[in-house]
């Protein structure tokens, strides 16, 4: 009987000292049903331009700089995220994807975007395991221009 009570009041006593730390940390998931940035777009809507951007630069890549505006509003939307759920452990994989993709869309506006997309990957999730892929890569790497040489 003392045993049980000795347990319930080390599990009490490590609940009063362990919760009052964990309260001032925002360990928030963004729900499903929340909508980000101008065009309020949810996480599984960002998701879903993700894929389907990938789908139509994969099936013509002459296609992606007129996808660049598209895709812009889910990077708005991914910033607004990141900002109201700074830890949620979405966003890592969703910033690295869309950088990339903005990469493999060759143009200076796409290129602001990735950039904007990995400051989020280096700011806030400095140790992930996207941020630690991110920090090996370069554009050259991911996305090389495959334009013909003026020339040949």
């Amino acid at each position: 009987m003392k045993l049980a009570i000795r347990f319930f009041i080390s599990v009490a006593c490590a609940a009063a000292f362990t919760l009052p730390a964990l309260a001032g940390q925002n360990l928030a998931v963004a729900p499903a049903d929340e909508y980000f940035g101008r065009q309020k777009i949810s996480t599984l809507g960002i998701d879903n331009m993700i894929r389907d951007t990938t789908a139509r630069v994969d099936y013509d890549p002459t296609l992606a700089s007129r996808l660049v505006g598209s895709l812009a509003a889910a990077e708005d939307a991914l910033e607004d995220w990141a900002h109201k759920y700074p830890t949620d452990s979405w966003i890592p994989k969703r910033a690295y994807e869309m950088s990339h993709l903005f990469w493999r869309m060759h143009s200076s506006d796409a290129n602001v975007l990735a950039d904007r997309c990995r400051d989020i990957l280096f700011r806030q999730f400095p140790r992930s395991r996207y941020a630690v892929l991110a920090h090996a890569e370069s554009q050259a790497m991911i996305a090389p221009d495959s334009a013909p040489n003026a020339g040949q």
